[in-house]
């Protein structure tokens, strides 16, 4: 009966799991004075990365919103929703694509385009998580040298 109890709990606490974001580099809602190459996103479980979709976006916000996390997650909402779907839209981007060369990975590098400009960035994705669940979040970070 133990086993068998045991069994259930393993079993039910894989089905629960999402591929739901853990932390970052940079950490969401930081203010980093050097542009980095890359994004890291850490994720609680794998995902598919040929399955998923990531993307950066710079976000036009005034720059007195951008000391206010909550403000810049308002303003950034709309923009993910607009954009996440978008297919062709490299030159409006951020970044240059996923880095990472894994099927499934925890974690999923984005590499950034040379030469962007001071301002709020906002980490979007909706990722196939290897239980077969989607998930669809994101992050904002301030570059501010």
């Amino acid at each position: 009966m133990n086993r068998i109890f045991l069994l259930f709990l393993l079993l039910s606490g894989m089905v629960l799991a999402h591929a739901e974001y853990k932390s970052s580099t940079p950490a969401a809602n930081a203010t980093v004075k050097t542009m980095p190459k890359t994004v890291v996103i850490n994720f609680s479980i794998a995902v598919e990365t040929r399955l998923s979709t990531f993307k950066v976006y710079p976000l036009e916000a005034p720059p007195e919103a951008w000391g206010s996390p909550a403000r810049l997650r308002r303003l950034a909402g709309p923009l993910v929703r607009q954009v996440l779907p978008l297919k062709n839209d490299a030159a409006r981007r951020a970044d240059t694509g996923v880095a990472t060369t894994a099927r499934t990975s925890k974690t999923v590098t984005l590499a950034l385009k040379p030469g962007l400009q001071p301002g709020v960035y906002v980490v979007m994705w909706k990722n196939l998580g290897v239980d077969g669940h989607p998930e669809t979040d994101f992050f904002v970070f301030v570059y501010k040298p």
